[in-house]
């Protein structure tokens, strides 16, 4: 009886190890697929365009590098398999922070392309011709992403349709007031150039509204990332006053838990920091 027990107990464990083994495969494959086009997507909006076939391997190697060399200085398994984690977390956020930085940009940028446009059609250059002259002498972004308007109104592509593929390309409510603007100026046959006016004074007095929240609420960031800094800055210091208790933190399972709760909370912390200070104008 205890040996047929034996038996099922092993046939247990090895049914699960399978199961685990092929969720764990199914769920890497899914991640790989995501994590490249994710990565495809925002290179090509960073109008970077290069092979990402090899990403997923550096990307395991990285994460198993870290990991094996964070456990051979602190012998904590827990935080090397975080840091393993995190390395395949962290070129996402990388990528969508470029991207963001990327489309803030832009949007600076918007302002003086309105007021150059407006002063070329005063002078009675055509819209084409205005942007083409306008993009010549701009900078990236702004001469990438309307210089690929122009291109695509020379293969064929109407202007509205060029302009609502821009603003897929770079969504937000300042580029889809141009494109409107630009849209219905085309179609409507009033003064394009008093409506450029317009919104290029609205969208300059937006910046400088959004500038100033951003002054204001430099000192709250400021003091979200002391409160977060702290705990590892007192993790440190009392490593060096007394190590053999911090070393209790990283070998023994209660000291692992603590340390993983107060990475919890510290990330808990800083997600609600910044959505509160994430003030949209």
């Amino acid at each position: 009886m205890s040996t047929l027990a034996l038996v099922c107990a092993c046939l247990s464990i090895a049914m699960a190890a399978w199961l685990g083994q092929c969720l764990f495969f199914r769920a890497s494959q899914h991640y790989r697929k995501q994590i490249t086009e994710h990565a495809r997507e925002e290179l090509s909006d960073l109008f970077v365009f290069i092979d990402t076939t090899y990403l997923w391997p550096t990307l395991v190697c990285v994460a198993v590098g870290a990991s094996l060399l964070l456990w051979w200085v602190t012998q904590s398994v827990l935080f090397a398999v975080c840091v393993g984690g995190v390395s395949f977390v962290l070129p996402r956020i990388v990528l969508s922070r470029a991207v963001r930085k990327r489309q803030r940009r832009f949007d600076l940028q918007l302002p003086e392309l309105l007021s150059s446009l407006s002063g070329a059609l005063r002078a009675g250059a055509g819209l084409s011709v205005a942007l083409k002259h306008i993009v010549q002498d701009a900078s990236p972004p702004l001469s990438q992403e309307f210089g690929l308007v122009l291109r695509e109104q020379r293969m064929g592509v109407e202007l509205t349709q060029a302009l609502n593929n821009l603003y897929q390309r770079m969504p937000s409510e300042s580029v889809e007031l141009v494109s409107t603007m630009l849209i219905v100026g085309t179609r409507s046959g009033a003064s394009l150039a008093d409506l450029l006016d317009r919104l290029c004074t609205n969208l300059r007095a937006r910046q400088h509204l959004e500038r100033k929240v951003e002054v204001m609420t430099t000192q709250g960031k400021m003091q979200a990332w002391v409160m977060g800094a702290l705990p590892v800055v007192l993790l440190l210091v009392l490593s060096q006053i007394d190590p053999l208790s911090v070393h209790l933190l990283h070998s023994t399972s209660v000291g692992q838990a603590v340390l993983a709760t107060v990475f919890a909370l510290e990330c808990l912390g800083v997600y609600f920091l910044r959505r509160i200070l994430a003030i949209h104008v």
